[in-house]
């Protein structure tokens, strides 16, 4: 495996795996197309996958991919005999078969809860499956294994769950929280202080009146008085 190739491989895992939950043995979901190019390719399926992903791998079909397989005659006779080597998990179709696509669609309903990566060459499916999130993909082209880069809704998908995690620590929580609450105490504080307002000049002035009276007042005064002395 060229080196390019490998990193490509392990960056999309690994956007898989932070953003999505998956984690080893990554469980393959294999249809008909897949075994039919990886036949003509002379690729062996375990042996190659395993390695291309760097570790141990489950690899599996569903009762519907293997009836259709079957369904087609012996033009596929190949494909199917080597779909029927892996483990069939159970779609729920096994009284009312479905085509593979609806199959696998229905199996990695309700944001792919098994972190199936789907194997198919069906270019109608690939197409349905770039439009859900967390769904990788994996297709050969001739005898070469390529796992698709994630589909544009998948980076929106991670890129919105990452805005929406709580990144900071129990410490930071805490220091924000107390400076929240010594803030609010300031603010309180504030409110309560109220400034010294000097006297109003105009309170400081005597009206006019008043003191044209407090004069009458002391003129009435020494006029008494001095009554009193030309009396005496």
């Amino acid at each position: 495996m060229k080196v390019k190739r490998l990193k490509h491989t392990k960056r999309v895992l690994s956007f898989y795996e932070k953003n999505f939950g998956f984690k080893k043995p990554y469980n393959i979901l294999v249809d008909g197309t897949f075994c039919m190019a990886a036949l003509k390719g002379k690729v062996d399926i375990l042996l190659q996958v395993s390695k291309y992903f760097g570790g141990e791998i489950n690899v599996a079909t569903t009762h519907c991919a293997l009836r259709e397989c079957f369904q087609v005659g012996p033009t596929v006779a190949g494909a199917h005999k080597i779909l029927k080597k892996f483990k069939r998990h159970k779609c729920g179709h096994e009284n009312a078969a479905l085509d593979a696509a609806a199959c696998f669609t229905s199996m990695i309903a309700d944001n792919n809860p098994e972190h199936y990566v789907i194997a198919t060459q069906d270019a109608e499916l690939r197409k349905q499956l770039r439009a859900m999130t967390g769904i990788p993909q994996l297709y050969l082209s001739a005898c070469t294994l390529f796992l698709e880069s994630p589909s544009y809704e998948s980076r929106d998908k991670a890129e919105e769950n990452f805005l929406k995690q709580d990144l900071l620590t129990d410490y930071e929580k805490e220091t924000i929280k107390r400076m929240k609450g010594e803030n609010e105490e300031e603010k309180k504080v504030t409110r309560k202080r109220k400034r010294a307002k000097g006297p109003n000049p105009l309170s400081c002035k005597k009206k006019k009146n008043e003191e044209v009276t407090k004069k009458k007042k002391k003129k009435n005064k020494t006029v008494d008085k001095a009554v009193e002395v030309a009396v005496t």
